[in-house]
């Protein structure tokens, strides 16, 4: 049996304590075991001060699993409650949720000028190499002070 849900969050406290908040894509079911596909999750953290006064936080739940593209697959087994959130933590998730998604989107950015730039100097690097081998002779200088590597 499967069943599908659009932008469906639900909240789940699991066996380990640990209470996160994701969008449910998909429930399926398959023998004895169900398993719930999910994206955008997010963990609840709850911290008190010396005054007895708690807050609470939310963060991504997985490292790097940060794109709307990411799904985790989470074991019910694992699983020891499931709630509706409340309007209120649903607000707070969804601003976590954007900041997650523009911290994602900066990495790729970072990432991909960082890669092009590392590609750059490497192509100047060969670029330079092959110019000296085209100079004519192809015997190389060990004694140079020009290295290949």
């Amino acid at each position: 049996m499967t069943k599908n849900i659009d932008a469906d969050v639900r909240q789940f406290k699991l066996a380990n304590g640990e209470e996160i908040l994701c969008e449910v894509v998909q429930w399926s079911e398959h023998m004895e075991e169900i398993e719930i596909l999910t994206r955008k999750a997010m963990r609840l953290i709850m911290q008190e001060n010396g005054d007895g006064f708690k807050y609470y936080a939310v963060r991504p739940w997985m490292v790097y699993q940060e794109s709307d593209e990411d799904l985790i697959i989470l074991n019910s087994n694992h699983v020891v409650g499931i709630a509706f959130p409340t309007r209120t933590l649903l607000l707070q998730y969804y601003e976590a949720v954007a900041d997650m998604n523009e911290m994602h989107n900066v990495r790729e950015t970072e990432y991909e000028e960082e890669h092009r730039v590392t590609a750059s100097k490497k192509g100047d690097k060969i670029d330079d190499y092959l110019s000296r081998m085209d100079s004519g002779s192809n015997v190389i200088d060990m004694f140079s002070d020009k290295k290949l590597h």
